[in-house]
């Protein structure tokens, strides 16, 4: 989140210094699975981008089915949720006995998951086949249910994917392993709520899934920043080109640790990724990262020792402590997280934005050292954090 925030942070920092403007900035990364940290960052400060050629972290199967289950364990109610993942894995109920489940609740005043848990129980029409699915379905949903009022969000998501043997879903599918690279980057996500109480982190987890996967304001914009796979990447120049992750295990990737040939193809990636910078190269580790279903320090990319010291600003050698080489790479820069505004805004003040346009403040509130604004523009109603929406008081 850090090297996330860093990025949006150095990326405003040269547009509003006039060195580049947002179309000219390109952030490259070895996982499509990195995406979700980046689009949060720019979502939540109001920062246009585009994803290219690829599906937003939020929109991916794997995320929305996953979501899907946590937002129906919510509110068992929710037939929308309920209706992506009631095959999720398989379980044979085809569409017309769903039409039936739909015609059924509407007949008995009731949702779609009290009509499932009649069929499944032998009220109305089913084949004993039908009712064993849908009574297996049934014990799954209660028993995650009832683990939801027991356990921390992080417990109950493994549960979930344990419970419903996601993994061994994936297998076999076309790019599994990126899928599952999809789903572990969501438990961490999830991991930033172990501390809640039960329920109360899966309610927080599903509102904050709700606000980074409302860009649809942010497609207005003629000026995006370019979110792009390094392998995307070939072919293409930028003027401000930032490349993150580069720590051992993902640039160079894990896979290619025992390989050889798919190591040289890693240093290939990497030299793709520098040449594609005009101007501004930024080339962001982060010392800490959850990855790959663990958390602790991470160890610098062996491609940063190629590097030539004579060409790089304020890098480290290889070999430093792990502190001084944090402070030496992020020294030069001299851009922490931006603080907090200090123009005073109020409820209720008309504020005008570069994306979004006039609005007023609804809420005010602080958060995490900033302040967090919901703003109700035409059409929209959106939150930002003040120190990087760079609202203007409307007279």
């Amino acid at each position: 989140q850090e090297e996330a925030r860093f990025v949006v942070g150095e990326i405003e920092r040269l547009v509003d210094a006039g060195k580049t403007k947002l179309g000219d900035c390109a952030v490259m990364f070895r996982t499509n699975a990195q995406s979700r940290a980046l689009e949060e960052a720019f979502i939540r400060y109001g920062t246009p981008y585009k994803l290219v050629a690829g599906t937003r972290f939020y929109e991916r199967r794997e995320v929305k089915d996953l979501i899907a289950y946590l937002r129906f364990i919510q509110n068992p109610a929710d037939s929308v949720s309920l209706l992506r993942i009631i095959n999720v894995p398989a379980r044979g109920i085809g569409q017309k006995s769903l039409d039936y489940i739909k015609s059924l609740a509407r007949e008995k005043g009731v949702s779609e998951y009290d009509a499932i848990k009649l069929v499944s129980t032998g009220e109305g029409e089913g084949s004993p086949t039908l009712r064993r699915s849908l009574g297996a379905f049934v014990t799954l949903a209660e028993e995650l249910i009832a683990a939801s009022k027991e356990k921390a969000l992080l417990g109950l998501f493994d549960a979930l994917t344990a419970r419903t043997a996601y993994r061994d879903y994936l297998k076999g599918e076309t790019g599994d392993e990126e899928r599952w690279e999809n789903v572990v980057e969501l438990r961490g996500v999830a991991e930033a709520y172990r501390d809640y109480p039960p329920r109360e982190g899966l309610a927080d987890f599903l509102e904050g899934v709700a606000l980074v996967s409302d860009v649809d304001s942010l497609e207005e914009s003629p000026e995006k920043v370019t979110l792009i796979t390094l392998h995307q990447a070939k072919g293409l120049e930028f003027p401000a080109v930032f490349i993150v992750g580069l720590e051992e295990g993902l640039l160079p990737h894990i896979r290619s640790f025992d390989d050889p040939g798919q190591m040289e193809e890693e240093r290939r990636l990497f030299y793709v990724g520098i040449t594609r910078a005009k101007t501004y190269l930024y080339i962001i580790r982060a010392f800490r990262r959850a990855a790959f279903g663990t958390r602790g320090t991470s160890n610098a990319s062996r491609f940063l020792g190629d590097l030539p010291s004579y060409l790089v600003q304020g890098a480290n050698k290889p070999g430093a402590s792990p502190d001084q080489a944090v402070y030496e790479w992020n020294r030069p820069v001299q851009t922490p997280a931006p603080p907090p505004p200090t123009v005073q805004f109020s409820e209720g003040d008309k504020v005008r934005h570069g994306v979004f346009g006039e609005g007023t403040i609804v809420s005010l509130k602080p958060s995490n050292g900033d302040f967090e604004a919901v703003v109700a523009f035409k059409g929209a109603v959106k939150k930002l954090m003040l120190s990087f929406a760079r609202l203007e008081k409307v007279a």
